[in-house]
């Protein structure tokens, strides 16, 4: 039988110190400072508070503020510059070179004894053992570079980068659209809770006319205490959730606020939504929005453009070791000025000034880079495979995503008819049941369970609009249309 270390020696083991400790936080003023500057030079409070606006204003809201919208902008800004960068390899380089400065030597001349030594070419001068002096230097010159023939490396890379930037174009889109679907999945949401803000005030009046009575018939000795203390139940019952319902409209308000990219202390006031057109004619067939999906849906097809970038990008990797033919040609001019002194002498300048004009032809073929070609091709073909799998990935998550959507919508539109008729069929037994009960004819457990049965069916009737709304706005956004 095993036996616990404290009940065997009754001795505490210390738990072992732990290898990583907390490091203290401290305010870092120049990154908060920086902070609180950039979000001075950004205003969020641009939504008029005495201006009622509609969902196609709070889209348009949203495209211009919102700051998903303009991160996209700029990736896309920035693949279009690589497509640049690559470009310019296909063109020639011109540099020009200048360089001036200056220094002194000191000659020794190694001798068995004094005399003097001839230094020069064209013009001979005569120096003794030891001569010294200053000089000056100029160099001025242009060079020209252009690769002849790469095996395609650079068409490679340009075509990789012309891919990325569609892919950023698309991407860009797919933002416009996610931020339209997240803005109008926001605006039902809110105006969810407000119907559900009514339902419970609805709720909250029939509770009150029911404590009425209950009272007025306890006043006059025509019902039971328990019965009052039920319909009191009833009515605390109806205040609590009515609290939550309006809760839960502050919470959506604020959901559509960040939606927008606007203060979460902004007064916002929107238009009602008419939920009554919402699904009043039938669906489209489903290959239709299949179809849409495989054709036009921007972040499926930005994958594609993706995985075309990275099989680019392994072409020119497998040709980067391949030997490369380049011309290069140039021109340079020296000039040189020194002065010469030494024993007995001195000569003030003497300068020497050359032009020299260069041409030829390069061959440049990586013999042996330790293994980075091969590296390199492995790496790339690496990418390529996984962003083919991504696009196999993500077009089987579009297809069920809408498949389940379009379902969704189905369903939702057919529950609708049925909501409609148990909430017209609850309220008729709500307020039958009342009339019964005012005059007598029926019980406080009736007239409550009736009265719940119409707080419910008006909430599952404004939860089905919801419903029709969010997977209509899900059904265009996952098929690309939205």
């Amino acid at each position: 039988m095993a036996v616990s270390a404290r009940a065997a020696g009754d001795t505490k083991v210390p738990a072992p110190p732990s290898p990583e400790k907390a490091l203290p936080l401290t305010a870092v003023p120049g990154l908060s400072s920086e902070l609180a500057k950039m979000a001075h030079d950004h205003d969020p409070s641009f939504i008029d508070a005495a201006k009622t606006y509609s969902l196609p204003e709070l889209i348009d809201l949203a495209q211009r503020h919102n700051r998903t919208t303009r991160i996209a902008w700029e990736k896309a800004l920035d693949a279009a510059a690589q497509v640049g960068v690559t470009a310019s390899q296909l063109y020639p380089t011109l540099s020009v070179v200048s360089s001036y400065g200056g220094g002194y030597w000191n000659q020794q001349f190694n001798s068995s004894g004094p005399g003097t030594k001839q230094i020069g070419i064209a013009v001979p001068i005569l120096l003794p053992d030891q001569a010294w002096g200053g000089y000056t230097s100029l160099h001025e010159g242009v060079k020209l570079r252009y690769t002849l023939f790469d095996f395609g490396q650079r068409l490679f890379l340009k075509d990789s980068a012309k891919r990325s930037q569609l892919a950023s174009n698309l991407n860009f889109n797919a933002s416009h659209q996610q931020v339209t679907y997240k803005v109008t999945q926001a605006y039902y949401t809110l105006e969810t809770d407000r119907k559900l803000v009514e339902a419970a005030e609805i709720s909250v009046k029939s509770a009150d006319d029911v404590l009425a009575s209950t009272q007025a018939k306890y006043d006059q000795g025509l019902t039971t205490e328990p019965a009052l203390l039920q319909a009191k139940q009833a009515k605390a019952q109806a205040d609590f959730d009515l609290l939550g319902a309006r809760a839960n409209q502050d919470i959506a308000r604020l959901a559509l606020l960040q939606a927008i990219g606007a203060d979460p202390s902004a007064r916002l006031t929107v238009e009602k939504a008419d939920f009554s057109r919402l699904g009043a004619g039938l669906l489209s067939p489903l290959d239709q929005f299949v179809k849409a999906t495989l054709e036009q849906k921007p972040d499926l097809l930005a994958k594609v453009a993706d995985a075309q970038s990275a099989l680019a990008s392994l072409k020119a990797a497998k040709v980067s070791g391949l030997p490369q033919f380049s011309l290069q040609g140039g021109q340079d001019y020296y000039n040189m000025n020194t002065s010469a002194n030494g024993p007995g002498f001195s000569i003030g300048s003497v300068g020497l000034g050359m032009m020299n004009y260069t041409g030829m032809i390069n061959v440049e073929w990586p013999a042996f880079d330790g293994g980075q070609t091969r590296n390199k091709i492995r790496s790339s073909e690496a990418s390529w495979k996984g962003a083919a799998e991504s696009v196999l990935l993500a077009r089987e998550e579009a297809l069920h995503d809408v498949v389940r959507a379009y379902t969704n919508a189905r369903t939702a539109i057919a529950r609708k008819q049925s909501a409609q008729a148990l909430e017209t069929a609850s309220q008729a037994s709500y307020e039958s049941l009342k009339a019964s009960y005012d005059l007598g004819r029926s019980s406080i457990q009736d007239v409550l369970t009736a009265r719940a049965s119409y707080a419910q069916a008006a909430a599952a009737k404004a939860q089905c609009d919801a419903a029709i709304a969010s997977s209509l706005a899900t059904l265009t956004y996952q098929s690309g249309q939205l």
